[in-house]
């Protein structure tokens, strides 16, 4: 790391990443470099003084050359309904109005999300009404973990195999009956498609959290998701936990039949005993 530091410092934190990612072959299943992720390890052995890491840069200089990721996914939407449809935005124009729209109306607004990730628009009629966001699960769920150790799913597989639903929002001034769970309905069917095509993974489970009394999760009950219980209200931070949010409802739904056949017959056996 010291040597690609030194080797590249004058071409900023970003080609320093990837020449880090090169040189450790550092890569996501689907090939790319696990840049940002990189970049955040970098900045812990800065603040440590490790390493020596150049400011940040707002616009690359001109001249240099960073290497570029290869674009092989194409978006394919999955027909469900023809007045609501979902726009993929990530890394194109849509995903800074995605932004702009989460960040103005949602209670937990936009922040940088670290690691897996994709975003949609969410349309009704041809006018953009809200937003959906599917990102890496949750590391620790103790009632979610109970139920996917049923599965047959280690602590390492449900870090590749669940993806959580960590936004969703339908615009405050917009009324239109179902459209919530029609969305969500859509959305993880698309998800399950564009995340295999993205990432070459294929997820099994989607998992959210409902923070009541400020939501109903009323969507998600529709939407035939699963209860599982409730958080303990810890947060992550680096390696170690702190108890500072609100209990939230979990929510799953599995994304093949097989998978949600199985899961309603474990729930159903925890409420059971």
């Amino acid at each position: 790391m010291r040597k690609c530091v030194d080797e590249f410092y004058y071409w900023g934190r970003t080609r320093i990443s990837l020449e880090v990612c090169k040189a450790l072959r550092w890569r996501q299943p689907n090939g790319w470099p696990k840049d940002r992720a990189c970049r955040d390890v970098l900045i812990k052995l800065a603040k440590k003084k490790l390493v020596r890491l150049p400011r940040r840069r707002k616009k690359r200089h001109r001249g240099t050359s960073i290497p570029k990721k290869k674009r092989r996914f194409v978006f394919q939407r999955v027909a469900l309904s023809e007045s609501v449809q979902l726009e993929f935005a990530k890394g194109n124009p849509a995903e800074s109005k995605w932004n702009e729209l989460v960040n103005r109306h949602h209670y937990l607004h936009h922040k940088v999300v670290v690691g897996r990730c994709i975003k949609y628009l969410v349309s009704y009629k041809g006018v953009v009404v809200g937003a959906i966001c599917f990102s890496s699960a949750s590391w620790r769920v103790e009632c979610r973990d109970r139920i996917l150790a049923m599965l047959g799913l280690t602590k390492r597989q449900v870090q590749n195999r669940v993806i959580n639903n960590s936004r969703f929002l339908i615009s405050p001034e917009v009324s239109i009956p179902n459209l919530a769970s029609r969305a969500l309905s859509l959305a993880t069917r698309q998800v399950a498609h564009d995340w295999k095509e993205f990432y070459s993974i294929k997820p099994l489970v989607v998992e959210t959290f409902v923070e009541v009394p400020r939501f109903t999760g009323a969507c998600y009950k529709a939407s035939n998701w699963l209860l599982l219980g409730k958080t303990r209200g810890f947060a992550k931070s680096g390696d170690s936990y702190f108890n500072g949010q609100l209990p939230k409802d979990v929510y799953v739904f599995g994304l093949n039949k097989k998978i949600r056949r199985e899961l309603r017959c474990l729930a159903g056996t925890l409420v059971n005993e």
